[in-house]
């Protein structure tokens, strides 16, 4: 912050500054939850969504429930083909 002198300067060059980082977490957050795969039990795989998830609105970016399920099925191993398909061909949401 050397240089500068008044509050609103100071104010806006961390505006700035944590913009970028904020940006690039939510892309890194994203991108983890399109690369999370069922590898572990599935309380386990369930938590390590929520906690992205959450991250997610923490950082001013939430979404939405709809998106928050497919990216659970998605990740959801073989074995549990006929679960997806049950969960996803219901009428109502």
């Amino acid at each position: 912050m050397v240089g500068l002198y008044t509050a609103h300067l100071i104010w806006d060059k961390l505006t700035v500054y944590y913009a970028l980082h904020t940006r690039a977490k939510v892309r890194q957050l994203k991108l983890l939850l399109k690369t999370q795969k069922h590898e572990r039990t599935v309380s386990t795989y369930l938590l390590a969504l929520k906690h992205v998830v959450d991250s997610l609105t923490a950082i001013g970016s939430p979404i939405s429930a709809e998106d928050h399920i497919d990216v659970i099925l998605d990740g959801l191993p073989k074995e549990y083909d006929s679960f997806v398909m049950s969960v996803t061909s219901r009428l109502d949401p």
